[in-house]
């Protein structure tokens, strides 16, 4: 009964994440990617796809130890998936569509329009595989030079003894290093040597003391998935920070912002007036822009002034939409605006839920995490008395608590991007996101996805154990040579604190934009 329920679930779940990549390649896509780049746009809706599965993965792996009774081991057990050879094949998905087929997608997306088709192929597949081979290199090199990983192990040294002398009552613990018999004595058989027998204790590992390093050869594609997870841990700290504060804060201010009453006509028709003169102006400096580009190339003054139009643009779509919100128009307006509100309290209700869920990760992070000894399990053990409740209720709370973790990372990718504080790379905007943009935003997501699955597997190592993801991580990922010392000491989740904290008073300090404007009135929040 639980696997056909869970086999329902990940039909489900699996349909649901499908529906919600084309959603949001449609919310975001720009308008002049519409009814073309098709096959950019199926390589975003399956790099999306393939982030969320990676993640949600996870609790279908220990669900997948659940499977079977506690007294049967998994390897005899029928019921239960191959979750070693799945987690092997999600990470080998990522690294090829993060590494080969987006750049290929990317690259072909942005050759030049005036090209035959076989030409723009043939220029994004050597611009891909000059890529390729530059990751695999980055990859390959150290596996060849460092790729070991180090074991600490109690070393125990043991000397030799006829089997009739092991009952002897002087032998009462064990055959040490130098343990021999008397091969003089007078007469009889020979008898244990008992000074030195006693003195040699190294086989004995309570009392020993001696400790050494087991150096071994990991498989290359364990080091490939150690890799990735490093690669991606950069990204993970900055969007899963940036996402765990915003996702919670953006839904409260939506709501606290949202539009109070409707405006009347001629006050829409007076700032639909003002708007278009603003997209005049903004169209007569883009002209002098161009013509400056002509004549003196692109200067810093020129990139500058650039730059502050694209902002300029930006604000003047925020301003249309938000005109649109406060006059509704069509066949039912009156429908419409019933609908918007109660779309904005749903928000409100999704952003203070999101706060507890926020919270409660923060404390998991804290008090299980980097506390050693760990005060509480916390979201362990609630896991864990949720399926003692009803079979895989606990399993769903994991699998939503996860997937809040990759939500939080989606919206701190959109919100702050690859922000390198001068400017920033492929900006994600709403209606205004171009192909290319959104390949590049999908790639990092790919990659952050990993490091949210070691993630968890350190924050929910206790409900977690004996599933597959663990132990590959567990095991390995911490003794591996030249990258044991970044997880032993929890760098990354340090900083991942650290920046959770600093994007909180940011964005309680700034405010929303719209809270910046010089000119108030510009919002049409009545």
């Amino acid at each position: 009964m639980e696997n056909w329920f869970l086999i329902i679930i990940m039909v489900v779940v699996g349909l649901l994440t499908m529906a919600s990549s084309v959603y949001l390649l449609i919310a975001f896509q720009h308008p002049e990617d519409r009814n073309q780049a098709w096959f950019p746009k199926i390589v975003v809706c399956l790099g999306i796809c393939l982030a969320i599965w990676t993640v949600l993965l996870f609790p279908l792996d220990v669900a997948n130890v659940h499977a079977c009774s506690a007294d049967l081991p998994l390897a005899d057990c029928s019921t239960t998936l191959p979750m070693d050879i799945l987690w092997y094949a999600v990470y080998v998905a990522i690294v090829v569509m993060a590494f080969a087929v987006i750049p290929f997608a990317l690259f072909y997306y942005e050759g030049d329009s005036e090209w035959s088709m076989g030409r723009r192929i043939l220029s994004a597949v050597l611009w891909s595989i000059g890529t390729f081979i530059c990751i695999v290199l980055i990859i390959v090199i150290p596996y060849v030079t460092i790729g070991y990983v180090k074991y600490p192990v109690q070393s125990a040294w043991s000397g030799m003894l006829p089997v009739s002398y092991t009952s002897s009552a002087t032998m009462n613990t064990c055959i040490g290093l130098f343990a021999d018999y008397n091969v003089n004595a007078p007469s009889g058989p020979p008898a244990v040597n008992n000074t030195i027998a006693f003195v040699g204790i190294n086989c004995n590992t309570l009392s020993n003391g001696l400790s050494e390093m087991w150096t071994l050869r990991t498989s290359f594609i364990m080091y490939v998935m150690a890799m990735v997870s490093t690669i991606g841990w950069f990204l993970f700290m900055v969007f899963g920070a940036v996402g765990l504060v915003s996702l919670p804060l953006d839904f409260i201010r939506e709501f606290l912002g949202r539009p109070r009453k409707v405006i009347t006509r001629s006050q829409y028709i007076e700032r639909a007036a003002d708007l278009g003169r603003r997209a005049q102006e903004i169209k007569l400096i883009a002209e002098v822009l161009q013509k400056e580009e002509r004549e003196r190339g692109r200067s810093w003054k020129w990139r500058r002034n650039t730059r502050a139009l694209g902002n300029q643009m930006i604000v003047l779509e925020e301003d249309a939409v938000q005109l649109e919100l406060v006059y509704p128009q069509g066949e039912d307006p009156e429908y419409k605006w019933v609908w918007m509100i109660m779309k904005y309290w749903l928000k409100l209700v999704v952003g203070i839920l999101s706060i507890g869920v926020t919270i409660s990760w923060i404390l998991q992070i804290i008090l299980y995490i980097l506390i050693s000894p760990p005060v509480s399990p916390l979201l362990n053990t609630a896991f864990t008395k949720a399926d003692a409740v009803f079979p895989l209720f606990g399993t769903l709370l994991f699998a939503l608590w996860a997937f809040y973790l990759q939500a939080a990372v989606i919206k701190g990718n959109f919100k702050f991007g690859l922000n390198l504080l001068l400017f920033r790379v492929h900006p994600m905007r709403r209606g205004a996101t171009f192909m290319s943009s959104f390949l590049f935003n999908i790639a990092l997501l790919l990659l952050a996805s990993t490091a949210a699955v070691q993630f968890c597997s350190e924050a929910f190592a206790l409900y977690a154990e004996n599933s597959d993801i663990l132990n590959i991580f567990g095991a390995q990922l911490t003794s591996l040579q030249g990258l044991s010392w970044l997880y032993n000491n929890s760098i990354f989740i340090y900083i991942l604190l650290g920046m959770t904290l600093l994007t909180l008073i940011y964005l309680c300090v700034r405010g929303p934009d719209r809270w910046k404007r010089e000119k108030p009135e510009g919002v049409y929040e009545m």
